[in-house]
């Protein structure tokens, strides 16, 4: 499992240097796992090359991975983040420091960070990073429950992905299924997106409405609700004379308690006597 998903923690935290949407913001990992999948993410992201993707020199596309931030005080953003979660006990495996030069920061650029044991009292956890860091919070004793508060104890959702194996692919399903976002994908990140109709959305402070999907059409429609007899020439709606104007204080209440009834009481007893007090006060 774990050499299948370093290659999609990667792409999901990493890609357009973290700047994306949709964006990996949170690992969570199971306790018996954590070391293991730490070690392995750690050379692979110590690796990772950053700088400017166009060479100023020849215009050719240079060898980067990671370029810089869009706005230089993301940089800030970002560092105050680590700064509280390194001071509430979490560990940086790697980066996490503003590059420097002569007390001055070296263009927009944030170096590629994995920050480990993630607490939820550390204003990470649910702060939107939007940067290139790999927030690891283990979930203690591989419980299923314990994964799903810590998934769900947060005020975004937009998209969510279960890595569980091939083999498991029920359960991931069962555990997505409970995970408050607009989107899920099982052993796979930001496919969705691909998928021109399925609906692209989020949910609590990720947003509302969707694109794409028939979903994000009718968001550009004026929808109504529209409203007319069927037979007509038959039959039409109109008010009944109990709750006609002026509404009869005896026979306007029974009648009205006994519609009540009729629509919304279950028991077959209480059915029965609304249909009584609807003859008997009609």
């Amino acid at each position: 499992l774990i050499p299948n998903v370093v290659p999609w923690i990667l792409r999901g935290c990493f890609q357009n240097c973290g700047q994306n949407c949709v964006g990996v913001e949170r690992v969570l990992v199971y306790e018996s796992i954590f070391e293991q999948l730490a070690q392995a993410l750690v050379p692979r992201v110590q690796a990772l090359r950053q700088g400017i993707p166009l060479s100023c020199d020849s215009g050719k596309v240079a060898d980067v991975d990671c370029g810089s931030m869009v706005m230089g005080e993301q940089i800030d953003h970002i560092q105050a983040l680590i700064d509280d979660a390194v001071q509430k006990g979490a560990k940086l495996l790697v980066g996490g420091v503003t590059p420097v030069t002569n007390n001055k920061t070296v263009g927009q650029f944030y170096p590629p960070t994995i920050i480990s044991d993630v607490t939820p009292d550390m204003d990470i956890f649910a702060t939107e990073v939007f940067g290139p860091v790999l927030t690891l919070i283990k979930v203690p004793n591989d419980d299923d429950d314990a994964c799903l508060k810590l998934a769900n104890q947060s005020s975004f959702g937009l998209g969510s992905s279960v890595y569980c194996g091939k083999a498991h692919q029920a359960r991931a399903l069962k555990l997505g299924r409970q995970i408050r976002s607009g989107m899920l994908c099982i052993n796979d990140f930001g496919s969705n997106y691909l998928v021109q109709s399925l609906p692209f959305g989020g949910v609590n402070e990720s947003g509302f409405g969707r694109f794409a999907g028939p979903e994000g059409l009718r968001a550009l429609c004026l929808e109504r609700s529209i409203l007319l007899d069927t037979f007509p020439a038959l039959m039409q709606t109109s008010i009944p004379k109990p709750l006609d104007y002026p509404i009869h204080p005896v026979r306007g209440m029974g009648f009205a308690q006994g519609i009540i009834q009729l629509m919304y009481n279950d028991q077959i007893g209480s059915k029965i006597k609304a249909i009584v007090d609807l003859i008997r006060y009609g």
